[in-house]
Protein backbone atom coordinates (compact mmCIF):
# COMPACT_ATOMS: atom_id res chain seq x y z
CA UNK A 1 0.00 0.00 0.00
CA UNK A 2 1.22 3.40 -1.09
CA UNK A 3 1.24 6.20 1.35
CA UNK A 4 -1.85 9.14 0.92
CA UNK A 5 0.57 12.04 0.62
CA UNK A 6 0.91 13.04 -3.25
CA UNK A 7 2.32 16.03 -4.69
CA UNK A 8 1.88 17.53 -8.59
CA UNK A 9 4.57 16.21 -10.89
CA UNK A 10 6.59 19.54 -11.33
CA UNK A 11 7.50 19.85 -7.53
CA UNK A 12 8.54 16.24 -7.74
CA UNK A 13 10.56 16.35 -10.73
CA UNK A 14 12.43 19.44 -8.89
CA UNK A 15 12.79 17.49 -5.19
CA UNK A 16 14.53 14.79 -7.01
CA UNK A 17 16.29 16.56 -9.29
CA UNK A 18 14.76 14.70 -12.46
CA UNK A 19 16.15 16.90 -15.41
CA UNK A 20 12.68 16.58 -17.00
CA UNK A 21 9.77 19.26 -17.47
CA UNK A 22 6.59 18.22 -16.56
CA UNK A 23 5.23 18.29 -20.20
CA UNK A 24 7.98 16.04 -21.36
CA UNK A 25 7.45 13.85 -18.53
CA UNK A 26 3.38 13.46 -19.27
CA UNK A 27 4.58 12.33 -23.04
CA UNK A 28 6.73 9.62 -21.40
CA UNK A 29 4.33 8.58 -19.36
CA UNK A 30 1.59 8.65 -22.16
CA UNK A 31 4.29 6.25 -24.22
CA UNK A 32 4.72 4.10 -21.22
CA UNK A 33 0.99 3.23 -20.74
CA UNK A 34 1.09 4.94 -17.17
CA UNK A 35 -1.20 7.43 -18.24
CA UNK A 36 -4.07 8.12 -21.12
CA UNK A 37 -5.61 11.09 -22.28
CA UNK A 38 -9.81 10.94 -21.10
CA UNK A 39 -12.30 13.99 -22.82
CA UNK A 40 -15.23 15.94 -21.47
CA UNK A 41 -17.81 18.73 -22.78
CA UNK A 42 -16.89 22.02 -22.27
CA UNK A 43 -18.63 23.74 -19.52
CA UNK A 44 -18.57 27.01 -21.20
CA UNK A 45 -18.17 25.96 -24.75
CA UNK A 46 -21.24 24.13 -26.67
CA UNK A 47 -19.49 21.66 -28.91
CA UNK A 48 -16.07 21.83 -27.70
CA UNK A 49 -14.25 18.37 -25.80
CA UNK A 50 -11.76 19.07 -23.54
CA UNK A 51 -9.03 16.56 -22.84
CA UNK A 52 -7.18 15.78 -19.74
CA UNK A 53 -4.74 13.29 -18.33
CA UNK A 54 -5.44 10.20 -15.80
CA UNK A 55 -3.40 7.64 -14.72
CA UNK A 56 -3.87 4.43 -15.67
CA UNK A 57 -3.95 0.83 -14.05
CA UNK A 58 -0.28 0.63 -13.86
CA UNK A 59 0.13 4.35 -13.49
CA UNK A 60 -2.11 3.87 -9.98
CA UNK A 61 0.77 2.33 -8.36
CA UNK A 62 2.89 5.66 -8.45
CA UNK A 63 -0.01 7.75 -7.63
CA UNK A 64 -4.09 8.64 -7.87
CA UNK A 65 -6.32 10.37 -9.71
CA UNK A 66 -7.28 13.36 -7.64
CA UNK A 67 -11.00 15.52 -8.74
CA UNK A 68 -9.72 18.67 -9.89
CA UNK A 69 -11.53 21.90 -7.71
CA UNK A 70 -12.20 24.09 -10.68
CA UNK A 71 -13.25 21.48 -13.36
CA UNK A 72 -15.38 18.41 -11.07
CA UNK A 73 -16.52 16.42 -14.14
CA UNK A 74 -12.49 15.59 -14.66
CA UNK A 75 -9.23 14.23 -12.57
CA UNK A 76 -5.96 15.46 -12.52
CA UNK A 77 -2.96 13.16 -11.81
CA UNK A 78 -0.94 13.42 -8.50
CA UNK A 79 2.17 10.79 -7.68
CA UNK A 80 3.05 9.49 -3.89
CA UNK A 81 6.21 10.88 -2.57
CA UNK A 82 7.20 7.95 -0.92
CA UNK A 83 7.31 5.97 -4.65
CA UNK A 84 8.26 9.33 -6.81
CA UNK A 85 12.10 7.95 -6.74
CA UNK A 86 11.01 4.83 -8.64
CA UNK A 87 9.30 6.38 -11.11
CA UNK A 88 12.07 9.35 -11.79
CA UNK A 89 14.50 6.59 -12.35
CA UNK A 90 11.28 5.13 -15.14
CA UNK A 91 11.18 8.37 -16.74
CA UNK A 92 15.26 8.84 -17.25
CA UNK A 93 16.09 6.02 -18.67
CA UNK A 94 12.44 6.44 -20.76
CA UNK A 95 13.97 9.68 -22.07
CA UNK A 96 17.38 8.52 -22.72
CA UNK A 97 16.02 5.69 -24.46
CA UNK A 98 13.95 8.39 -26.68
CA UNK A 99 16.86 10.53 -26.86
CA UNK A 100 19.01 7.91 -28.58
CA UNK A 101 16.35 6.49 -30.69
CA UNK A 102 16.12 10.02 -31.92
CA UNK A 103 20.13 10.46 -32.74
Amino acid sequence: MKGKDVEAITKLLKQHNVPISAVKANKLLLSLGFMEEAERPSSTKPGVVKKYKVLTEKGLDYGVNEENAQSPEQTSPYYYKDSFEELGKILLEAAAQQDSAEK
